[in-house]
């Protein structure tokens, strides 16, 4: 297993070589196979040389590796972000990794929920325009494009998961009454998709009335499907309710060629960047879903199991009341997953 590794800008730069070790810590126990290369794509070589995602990328990486381990992307000094969509949008879509796997586990409930974003179409195509007049915008259009080969696949895929995992229950998050072309073709493709998956119960709901229902109770939620806008937004949600920006990770895969990027979904957080106390728990998460995709799941149960344990020690980073770095969070981790090597503790599944 060959990882490309881009810690990004930020905080991204101090927490994903924070967590690369206990990568190789569990690559020695568990016998992974697994080797890393770091590159250098983020805001410095945008400002020094106005490369994002550099030429012969896209192909170097689906030649000689098969994920990557992505940090955070964002720098003051590049306020429009032009290399943050260049890096981010040119690997989802050159490498059509149109699964976001984004899951969550509400505080109150213990129970994860699994989100999947469709990652490549909708609003975020970028197609649309504007019309100027005396040099300032007075038209602009933003289409939504979403297309049936890739919303039959993404469903499909989606309720494959959710059956394969257990879930009994999955809900399709959309807004057919207001935006009826494209809401309606995700319901035609979902209903006609459930048919062939006796063990889940369908349900469909407005997004407006989803996230109020979801922020009240999210119990009832096991499985989430959810298009490109929808999902971004309830994404969000969800990670609020873990506790923070600083817990949430996600998956985005292409299911046909196994490819996958794994990545913590905070920003770069310059506010904090340099000063040592950075959260690396979400990054470590996403090596997680990294190791799972992989079929790794016991290095990646030991990997949650000590990330756990630690969020909920005095080492934990300030933002989750501890007073911990972001060093001394993975030392503990480390720690942990040593001791947990040696002792034969209890092998079931943590809750963050």
């Amino acid at each position: 297993m060959r990882i490309a590794v881009v810690p990004g800008d930020g905080i991204g730069l101090e927490v994903v070589p924070a967590v690369l070790p206990a990568l190789t810590l569990l690559d020695d126990r568990f016998g992974l196979d697994l080797t890393y290369e770091t590159f250098d794509w983020g805001a410095e070589r945008w400002l020094d040389e106005g490369v994002g995602l550099p030429p012969g990328a896209l192909d170097l990486l689906t030649t000689d590796y098969q994920a990557i381990l992505l940090g955070a992307l964002g720098d003051p000094r590049i306020p429009d972000m032009a290399h943050g969509r260049e890096i981010l949008l040119g690997l989802r879509r050159g490498l059509d990794l149109y699964v976001n796997h984004r899951p969550f586990t509400p505080r109150d409930t213990r129970q994860t929920v699994d989100l999947f974003r469709e990652n490549t179409q909708g609003l975020y195509v970028g197609v649309g325009g504007t019309v100027a007049q005396s040099g300032r915008t007075a038209v602009a259009i933003d289409e939504c494009v979403y297309t049936r080969e890739t919303v039959e696949k993404f469903v499909r895929y989606c309720l494959r998961a959710l059956r394969d995992s257990g879930r009994e229950r999955v809900t399709l998050v959309h807004k057919s009454n207001a935006v009826p072309h494209t809401g309606q073709l995700w319901q035609e493709i979902f209903r006609t998709e459930l048919t062939h998956f006796a063990e889940l119960r369908g349900a469909e709901e407005y997004v407006d009335s989803f996230c109020y229902h979801l922020v009240r109770d999210p119990s009832p939620y096991e499985g989430v499907i959810a298009s490109n806008l929808f999902g971004d937004i309830v994404s969000d949600i969800g990670a609020a309710l873990m506790g923070g920006l600083g817990l949430a990770a996600s998956a985005s895969i292409c299911p046909e060629t196994g490819y996958g990027l794994f990545e913590a979904v905070h920003g770069s957080a310059p506010d904090i960047a340099g000063k040592g106390v950075a959260n690396p728990y979400a990054t470590a998460t996403a090596a997680a879903l990294m190791l799972d995709h992989f079929g790794h799941s016991e290095a990646a149960l030991a990997l949650r199991r000590a990330l756990t344990a630690t969020v909920h020690s005095d080492v934990a980073t300030p933002d989750m009341g501890g007073h911990g770095t972001t060093t001394t969070f993975m030392a503990d981790v480390m720690e942990r997953l040593e001791k947990d090597s040696t002792d034969g503790s209890d092998r079931s599944e943590p809750h963050a």
